[in-house]
């Protein structure tokens, strides 16, 4: 639940814990809207992954940049060189990385347990299309009983959100 006080130059907003939408999307991440772009008037918006072993977004380039903050676990991430997926660097709890808009990158959570990680957009777009790409759930372990979109379906959702997939089938 969002919430806003005055403050005389604008309105500040609390989001209290417990209370973000949580989607499951394809792969099985759970993703938690911690700021919306609509609050931010699209400014920049901010979601957490949970990603299971082997979970991750696939390689993909958007027009917004994205700064990531890897929380509890660790993920691999991926960009491009010479026309082919490559490993960049594994990033550890603690670690962030800036990816800028319309670079290809990925990330992958290849170390055998859960991990979880905060992006911040800018500017904010992100969490319309997980709105969208997601199926609602009670919180970021839940299982849903419907399946998310799959791989079909994302290609023309994403480019709806000015996202392309790497290879992305046609």
């Amino acid at each position: 639940m969002e919430s806003e006080s005055d403050t005389g130059s604008g309105n500040v907003v609390i989001v209290r814990h417990g209370h973000q939408p949580v989607v499951v999307v394809a792969g099985g991440n759970h993703v938690t809207t911690m700021l919306a772009a609509a609050t931010t008037d699209g400014a920049l918006d901010a979601i957490t992954v949970r990603a299971e072993h082997d979970g991750g977004p696939p390689p993909h380039r958007h027009s917004f940049g994205e700064w990531f903050l890897v929380l509890e676990g660790s993920l691999e991430l991926t960009g491009e060189s010479d026309g082919q997926i490559v490993s960049l660097d594994v990033l550890n709890a603690g670690d962030s990385a800036w990816v800028p808009p319309d670079c290809w990158h990925g990330t992958v959570n290849s170390s055998g347990s859960p991990a979880r990680f905060l992006v911040v957009g800018q500017p904010g777009t992100m969490t319309s299309y997980f709105a969208d790409a997601g199926v609602p759930v009670a919180d970021d372990i839940a299982v849903s009983g419907q399946e998310p979109p799959g791989p079909s379906e994302l290609r023309d959702l994403a480019a709806q959100h000015g996202i392309e997939f790497f290879n992305a089938p046609r």
